[in-house]
């Protein structure tokens, strides 16, 4: 990180901003300081010149350094700003930081290496801000040209899955209608995928909650897996009791479907089996995901679900080492849990955490509201 060029010192005391002042050309000689005694003048220089950090005092007349700092910031969002008092505690230092402050200095404790270090923190804080973004900008923009060139593609195969399906009505065509049919619902699921995970995992904006039954999750799961099924050999048993939780129908379609994948994949046994249930616990549904696969040795469960963990090489089992990334952050989203036991040789269960459609209403409503 270069030195500082510009530095702005804000306080009504000339005292403290004389000495404020000297430190900071200890810390650095080539610098040029600028004094500011009223909120009102220092709001006036950042507007006419751009500084490197400033530096200001929290007991200002008209307006306090925190308010200070967040009109500041609003006007350049990545400016860096460090707040020093001569008294203060826990909750103005939060304050502060919530209102755009980079950093926080005691008066008492000011002397040219501590200024230094505040000052180099929060302009390489700020410079990261910055970058990060910049990148999320650019990703944003990336996503939504991804999400567009991907639905083209998917339009023509449900325009011409159609077609098809009317060129061949009337005609005995075997079970080609039916692979037509599959085919067309395909289409469809997978542009709802590329919508919710263009918005979601590319773009990190919420999905949209509402009542899911799980018993339609898992049709779904079942009729988009049971080639996978059948060439595995496998089984799944579909939960036997119904439950409508709060969530997103695409996001629990992908967890449901990785899950089960994962535990026909990861799985030597003579016929592959994965079991799911689900039982209510208060105002929450857990879902339980049992196999009979290799399992999970007990040090690598904190780690699964971190990204690019593999357990395995590539040539033993396939995969990209983000799937259960991926289904945790969709749980997270859909405000639940996922966690796993498992041993190794006796197979795993994945438990996804969710609440019910009733106890989500419950919880967003306000507390006058229920007593009402």
């Amino acid at each position: 990180m270069t030195s500082p060029q510009t530095l702005l010192v804000i306080d009504d005391s000339e005292a403290d901003r004389e000495i404020m002042a000297l430190t900071l050309g200890a810390a650095f000689p080539d610098a040029d300081i600028y004094r500011a005694d009223h909120p009102f003048l220092a709001k006036e220089l950042c507007a006419e010149r751009a500084f490197d950090c400033v530096i200001l005092d929290y007991n200002m007349p008209d307006m306090d350094g925190v308010t200070l700092a967040a009109e500041l910031r609003a006007d350049s969002p990545y400016l860096p700003i460090i707040l020093t008092t001569s008294v203060g505690d826990e909750m103005l230092v939060a304050a502060a930081l919530r209102n755009g402050v980079s950093d926080y200095l005691p008066k008492s404790r000011l002397t040219a290496e501590s200024v230094r270090r505040a000052v180099d923190r929060s302009m390489n804080l700020c410079a990261q801000s910055r970058v990060i973004d910049e990148q999320r900008s650019e990703l944003e923009n990336f996503a939504y040209a991804l999400a567009h060139d991907f639905k083209q593609p998917i339009r023509q195969i449900t325009t011409f899955t159609q077609l098809i399906a009317d060129g061949v009505r009337g005609i005995e065509v075997g079970e080609v209608g039916q692979h037509l049919t599959f085919l067309s619902d395909a289409a469809t699921r997978l542009g709802r995928l590329v919508d919710v995970m263009s918005q979601y995992t590319l773009l990190n904006q919420p999905p949209v909650l509402s009542t899911v039954s799980l018993n339609k999750v898992m049709a779904g799961v079942q009729a988009q897996l049971a080639p996978y099924l059948a060439e595995r050999g496998g089984v799944l048993v579909a939960p036997r009791r119904a439950a409508r939780f709060w969530g997103n129908e695409t996001l629990m379609n992908q967890v449901l479907q990785n899950l089960v994948v994962n535990g026909l994949k990861y799985n030597r046994s003579a016929q592959p089996r994965v079991e799911i249930s689900v039982a209510l616990q208060g105002d929450h549904w857990v879902i339980a995901v049992r196999d009979n696969g290799i399992g999970i040795e007990a040090e690598y469960l904190s780690e699964i679900f971190r990204p690019l963990i593999r357990l395995h090489t590539s040539a033993e089992y396939a995969g990209s080492g983000l799937g259960l990334t991926l289904a945790r952050k969709a749980v997270v989203a859909q405000k639940g849990a996922i966690w796993c036991d498992s041993a190794p040789g006796e197979g795993s269960v994945f438990h996804v955490r969710l609440p019910t459609a009733q106890g989500a209403r419950k919880t967003a409503s306000p507390p006058q509201a229920r007593a009402a």
